[in-house]
């Protein structure tokens, strides 16, 4: 996929402003988050100390509601002989002009009877209610102004008031209190006259929880857009609050989400999306401007490159508003007149390479001529004249021979003569082929291959040869270079290739003759055929310049071996 440079640099100033947007909005959530979360805490702070002047004050009513009692029940006559209605009457009764209690049950033991009464709602749980169990318990338990009891399952909170007679004389106790567990109207009364919006109030001991209320949200619907932000749980704060007088046992947590800061947020939270989507639209603007500026000067400078490469540019660069376009311009001015005298330059010197070039393959044609004819005339001058002088030894060697008796020692002489002078003769029969092949002459190229005698010296090193040739008509004096080709390759797999198979073809087609030698040897990578001096060897040159010299083509491939392929053009 592939954009114009106006869009590409639309696009990066879009996202750089886009960029330093996101940062500013995140610093401006974090900055807004801590304020807001701040402001939540102090709000619950002062909330939780009312909540404790509340739990006191409500302790205090229920202790003054005790205590009334207990004076109530010392004045009662005839204490000690009150049934259980009559005991539950006295305590939870409605109808002697006192206003409502706040003590959710009363335990009355009478000391010299050794009776016990439990005085409650009968809707009302608080475990267990054996009586004399409970007081019992109440006995183990730590003794102090207000105690936490676990009867069963539920949590009391419990003090004990002595019951005395008209004499003063101690004859029984009250023990009286309120229940914790599940006493969402207890939380509520603490709570109610708090400053901040409590959503959430929880009534633990010792870490486990005995009343969970929830309160209902005032501002739920008015904060999706905090929600969908993830600042709603900022805004909601959590206190564990230790109750005065019982240490860590009992501890009240509550959770807040203010509605004044919620509103807050609200405000911030659109001053901050609003002011973003200003300053992604003005920055869209700005990004365009630029990116159109910036792209009408590159347009203009991709054109004068484009005529200073056709050459229709006739002025230098015209400067524009932009100052890194009008330097660049420059620059293209220099390099052009940079390129334009090198090009000159470089003009001249390929006109003397080539020159050179022409000249040094002129000389090399006529090199290769002349090597030709000084090996005809060589191999002519050795047939003429060596040959016929191994000829007359070997002639006057016989006639020797006839002239010796048969038991004269000299006669084995005469033999090894012969012998010698045919060894001679072998050797310079095979150099005046070397030289120049009198089958080519005679009987084609075909033929002359047939007879290379480096062919003899691999079947001998145990190469297995294998010879396609057909007849074929070459272009004037080419068969010869053809013949040396195969000579030189011969050559080279002899000395280089440690190859088992060979095959050599010569085919004729319409339009060229192939000729084509394959070995399996262990092959070499031709741009790196080259002698410890650091040259390129003599037998590959000597063949790329005869093809060079007769107009063919050469392919070699080594894999697996070497594949040398010559198509001559007929």
């Amino acid at each position: 996929m592939t954009f114009r440079f106006r869009t590409l640099t639309f696009l990066l100033f879009l996202v750089v402003i886009s960029g330093f947007l996101l940062l500013f909005s995140l610093n401006a959530y974090y900055t807004t988050s801590q304020i807001l979360k701040e402001a939540a805490r102090e709000s619950l702070a002062r909330s939780a100390e009312a909540v404790q002047h509340e739990f006191d004050i409500q302790l205090r009513l229920i202790d003054q509601d005790l205590h009334m009692l207990s004076v109530d029940l010392a004045l009662e006559p005839n204490l000690l002989d009150k049934t259980r209605p009559e005991l539950n009457e006295i305590v939870l009764g409605e109808n002697r002009g006192k206003r409502q209690h706040r003590y959710a049950f009363a335990l009355v033991y009478l000391l010299q009877e050794g009776q016990c009464f439990l005085l409650k709602n009968p809707l009302l749980d608080i475990g267990p209610t054996n009586c004399k169990q409970l007081y019992s318990k109440y006995n183990d338990a730590t003794r102090q102004e207000w105690n936490l009891l676990n009867n069963g399952s539920e949590w009391l909170l419990i003090k004990d008031y002595l019951i005395t007679n008209a004499d003063q004389k101690v004859v029984g106790r009250l023990v009286g209190g309120i229940k914790l567990s599940n006493n969402k109207l207890f939380l509520n009364q603490l709570v109610h006259r708090t400053q901040a919006v409590i959503d959430r109030a929880k009534l633990l001991v010792d870490g486990v929880t005995l009343t969970d209320h929830v309160f209902e949200k005032p501002v739920e619907g008015a904060n999706f857009g905090l929600r969908l932000l993830g600042l709603n749980h900022v805004l909601e704060e959590n206190l564990q609050l230790p109750i005065k007088g019982f240490g860590e046992h009992l501890q009240l947590r509550l959770q807040s989400a203010d509605t004044r800061i919620y509103s807050l947020a609200s405000r911030l939270l659109a001053l901050l999306v609003g002011g973003c989507l200003a300053g992604l639209v003005i920055s869209a603007l700005v990004a365009a401007l630029l990116s159109s500026s910036l792209d009408k000067q590159l347009q203009k400078l991709v054109m004068y490159i484009r005529h200073l490469m056709t050459g229709a540019a006739t002025d230098r660069w015209s400067p524009g508003r932009i100052d890194e376009f009008n330097r660049m311009g420059g620059q293209v001015d220099e390099i052009a007149a940079e390129l334009s005298t090198r090009r000159t330059e470089l003009k001249a010197a390929n006109q003397k390479l080539e020159k050179a070039l022409g000249d040094k393959r002129v000389i090399l044609h006529q090199l290769i001529n002349n090597q030709e004819q000084e090996r005809n005339h060589l191999a002519q001058e050795l047939h003429d004249e060596l040959g016929q002088l191994l000829t007359a030894v070997r002639v006057e060697t016989t006639l020797l021979e006839h002239q010796i008796s048969m038991s004269s020692p000299a006669l084995k002489n005469t033999k090894n003569i012969k012998d010698l002078v045919a060894a001679m003769y072998a050797t310079v029969y095979d150099r005046i082929m070397a030289l120049r092949p009198t089958e080519l002459d005679h009987m084609g190229l075909c033929q002359s291959i047939q007879q290379i005698p480096t062919l003899k010296s691999l079947e001998q090193s145990g190469v297995t040869v294998s010879l396609d040739l057909e007849d074929v008509i070459t272009p004037s004096g080419a068969d010869i270079h053809l013949y040396r080709i195969v000579q030189e390759a011969l050559t080279n797999v002899l000395k280089h290739a440690l190859a088992t198979e060979l095959s050599i073809s010569l085919l004729q087609t319409q339009d060229e003759v192939v000729l084509c030698i394959k070995d399996n040897g262990q092959g070499f990578v031709p741009d790196l055929d080259v002698d410890p001096t650091g040259h390129r060897g003599f037998g590959l040159l000597g063949i790329e310049e005869r093809c060079d010299f007769i107009g063919a083509i050469l392919t070699i491939e080594s894999d697996n071996g070497v594949t040398m392929t010559v198509n001559l053009p007929c």
